[in-house]
């Protein structure tokens, strides 16, 4: 009681403001109630990739997941719609040093991963390459794990996995050449026998870079393979 007290009074004298609509946000909060109401939410979803189906739909597979051979991970969850204003807080996080977004972020997958009842032993966050690393200063899904693990209380495996290979973007290349241009792009160092990983990522669009990680940590060991994105395209 005395800690909610304290919460109220702190929002009432040094109220934040909301990165979005810049009305007051209550402290320690990047959002104001408003707008995180109406942020674009995934209510139902495909259980194996996370594609959004809709409303209503029972946890079965997706059109495609039924069609294509089963994936590297085992499943997949997805905050948010990869629509606005999520796309713009993910492209200023990641090509515009944004950095204070990755608690945004963060917040918001790990609020969508309370419920979840088979947490993982540790969490991988897809690696860029070195080249990648040292052009941007940061790893956009490293600083969104940090806020993950910090909440769920989890450890984060920062140096285990690496990329090998320098990849070309793949929202650059059309569908059927980004399997290709990920294959064989990870190694991942280290024992992960018999371990749950959560692969950690701001964007899932066709799945194969959190694919191709995924083979890699097989092969270190992992048994269990879970992908969280803070948003699905």
């Amino acid at each position: 009681m005395v800690n909610g007290r304290w919460h109220a009074l702190r929002s009432w004298l040094w109220p934040g403001h909301c990165l979005l609509c810049r009305a007051r946000a209550p402290a320690d909060e990047e959002l104001c109630e408003g707008c995180r109401a109406q942020l674009p939410w995934i209510t139902a979803a495909c259980p194996r990739c996370a594609a959004p189906l809709p409303q209503g739909s029972a946890a079965v597979l997706c059109g495609s997941c039924q069609r294509k051979k089963r994936p590297a991970f085992n499943r997949a969850c997805a905050a948010l719609h990869y629509t606005p204003p999520v796309d713009r807080l993910i492209m200023n996080l990641k090509y515009h040093h944004r950095l204070e977004l990755a608690r945004t972020l963060g917040r918001l997958l790990a609020e969508s991963l309370r419920q979840l009842a088979d947490r993982p032993d540790v969490i991988v966050p897809v690696p860029l390459h070195p080249s990648r690393l040292r052009q941007r200063g940061y790893n956009q899904s490293l600083e969104i794990a940090r806020v993950i693990a910090k909440r769920l209380d989890l450890p984060v495996v920062t140096r285990g996995a690496r990329r090998v290979r320098a990849t070309a973007t793949q929202t650059a290349l059309p569908l059927k050449e980004r399997a290709r241009n990920v294959r064989n792009a990870f190694a991942v160092n280290g024992d992960l026998e018999g371990k749950h990983v959560a692969i950690v990522d701001d964007v899932m669009t066709s799945g194969h870079t959190v694919s191709a990680l995924a083979k890699a940590l097989r092969r270190a060991g992992a048994k269990e393979i879970s992908v969280w994105v803070v948003a699905r395209a």
